[in-house]
């Protein structure tokens, strides 16, 4: 598997929990991930934590739908983190 590339140990900490978030159980996506993550961790990162906020293009959602969306998805993340 290719190593995570980052400036910091935290950006590295992000991007494998994002990873291992959006693999869902599924060792066989890992590799692909990475390789993804690599090219550009934005899109990773923002699936795993974001995927609600970040399906949405700039200005198809109001403040409030913005926020919501934000929020939930912060929720279901901040779950995931805390399982064990």
């Amino acid at each position: 598997m290719e190593k995570i590339k980052s400036d910091s140990q935290n950006g590295k900490n992000r991007i494998s929990a994002s990873i291992l978030k959006l693999a869902d159980k599924d060792v066989n996506k890992i590799d692909f991930l990475v390789r993804r993550a690599n090219e550009d961790f934005r899109d990773i990162v923002s699936e795993a934590e974001y995927p609600r906020a970040s399906s949405y293009g700039f200005g198809e959602r109001d403040d409030d739908e913005s926020k919501d969306d934000y929020l939930e998805d912060w929720e279901e993340y901040s779950t995931w983190k805390e399982k064990k």
